[in-house]
């Protein structure tokens, strides 16, 4: 069976390579937005941004011309910071990046990966049959309190703009933290953990 990531971070790369799984990448295109019915429940929220991401890189191996040869696994994630019911996505600004860190600091606030996992199957005739599953799984962050200089000097190392919450927990936002509960790599963007307990193909 092929693997594809539906994503282009490296975070993510990183993660299903230290569980030994073999993938390449097809970075998806899909759009990140999203109604505000959709934003007010998080969790559903990243499983169908995930499910999105996952199944626009579908459309295009469905429309390549050569018929799929062996089944195909399509793995989509998407990640959110979320404080109060609130929904911190990527900064756009070092203004809007402070004022996300002054929001986190000194407080507690939930990291969701929603993951979708698409499996196409094709016969001897070309058809091809599509399964699909997502979950989402949820970690908790606590941060530091921190000045307003400590949050200018983080934001300073380049690292927040790709990230939501504006921070890395692998990178120089370890700093940040004083500690975490549930599963690192879900934090980091990824829980592969669940994701190989409940979709064991992809390890075979």
């Amino acid at each position: 069976m092929e693997i594809v990531l539906a994503s282009g971070s490296p975070r993510r790369r990183e993660i299903l390579k230290k569980a030994g799984v073999t993938f390449r990448v097809i970075p998806s295109e899909a759009t990140e937005e999203l109604t505000e019915s959709e934003l007010a429940d998080p969790s559903k929220a990243a499983r169908t941004l995930a499910d999105r991401k996952a199944g626009s890189v579908v459309q295009l191996l469905l429309a390549v011309p050569r018929p799929l040869n062996q089944p195909v696994a399509v793995i989509g994630a998407d990640t959110m910071v979320v404080k109060d019911g609130r929904i911190f996505g990527k900064p756009r600004s070092l203004e809007e990046g402070t004022h996300m860190l002054q929001q986190l600091q000194g407080a507690t606030h939930q990291v969701i990966t929603g993951v979708s996992v698409w499996m196409l199957s094709p016969d001897e005739e070309g058809h091809v049959s599509i399964a699909r599953r997502a979950f989402s799984e949820t970690s908790e962050v606590t941060f530091k309190p921190l000045s307003s200089q400590e949050i200018a000097d983080y934001l300073a190392c380049g690292e927040s703009f790709d990230k939501a919450g504006a921070y890395a927990i692998q990178g120089e936002g370890a700093k940040l933290v004083a500690g975490y509960e549930g599963d690192y790599d879900n934090i980091v963007g990824l829980p592969v953990f669940t994701l190989l307990h409940l979709v064991p193909a992809l390890a075979e």
